[in-house]
């Protein structure tokens, strides 16, 4: 399944990378797609403590919306559930904004 992940507020993610973090900001974004990808209800990107320069657990609150796409382009769950009836996700357009 392909994943588009788009990073809004980005620079305010990637400073609180920098202050927090050991990791670098390519690593934290692939992190940061995980934990969505895993949860995508979820409204907080959590900084586990090994890798964070303090040994403490650091959050990032964000919002996160994510459109899925069968393979003909149209999008699953966009409100008409008659359609989405065996379609299997081929794409995730995945938008995270850190105000």
């Amino acid at each position: 399944m392909e994943v588009n992940v788009t990073i809004r507020g980005e620079e305010k993610f990637q400073a609180f990378i920098e202050e927090n973090a050991t990791i670098d900001f390519e690593a934290a974004k692939l992190d940061l797609e995980a934990q969505f990808l895993a949860d995508e209800k979820a409204n907080k990107y959590v900084l586990a403590a090994e890798k964070a320069k303090d040994g403490q657990e650091h959050v990032k609150n964000y919002m996160g919306v994510c459109m899925t796409y069968d393979a003909q382009g149209t999008q699953i769950g966009g409100g008409k559930a008659y359609l989405d009836k065996g379609q299997e996700p081929a794409r995730k357009d995945i938008t995270i904004v850190f105000m």
